[in-house]
C-alpha cells in the first residue's frame, strides 16, 4: 500500500512539472516549440489522456462514441494547444492511460536539416 501511494505522489509530482515545464517552454522559448512541432508526428486521437495529467480538466468531456472533447477547444490555454512538446510528454500521458496509445509521435531531425537551420541561424 506504502508503494503504491508512492508510485502516485510521484505520477502527480511528474505531471504537475510537466504543466509548469510547458507553460514557461511556451511563454519564453516559442523557437523550441517551434523546432518541436516540425518533429511531431501524427494527430490527436481524442482519447483524453492529456486532459487528465495531475487532474481531470474540468473543460473535458466525453461523447457518446468515447470520443474526448473540450468544451473551451477554441479558447484553451497555451498548455494544452501546444501539447505534446516533446517525448517527455508523451511518457507523462503514457502513465494516465498505457493502454491507448497517443496519435501523436516525434521523429529526429536529420543531421543535415540541424546543421542547415544551424548555418541560416548565424
Amino acid at each position: 500500500m506504502v508503494k503504491s501511494i508512492g508510485r502516485k505522489v510521484r505520477a502527480s509530482w511528474l505531471h504537475g512539472w510537466g504543466k509548469v515545464r510547458r507553460i514557461c517552454l511556451a511563454a519564453l522559448r516559442p523557437g523550441l516549440i517551434q523546432t518541436s512541432k516540425a518533429r511531431r508526428r501524427g494527430e490527436c486521437s481524442r482519447c483524453g489522456a492529456c486532459c487528465r495529467l495531475t487532474y481531470q480538466c474540468p473543460a473535458l468531456y466525453y461523447l457518446p462514441d468515447g470520443m474526448a472533447a473540450c468544451r473551451y477547444h477554441q479558447l484553451r490555454p497555451i498548455n494544452c494547444r501546444v501539447f505534446p512538446i516533446d517525448e517527455r510528454d508523451l511518457a507523462d500521458r503514457d502513465m494516465v492511460m498505457p493502454e491507448r496509445p497517443c496519435g501523436f509521435r516525434f521523429e529526429d531531425v536529420p543531421a543535415a536539416s540541424r546543421s542547415a537551420s544551424r548555418a541560416a541561424g548565424s
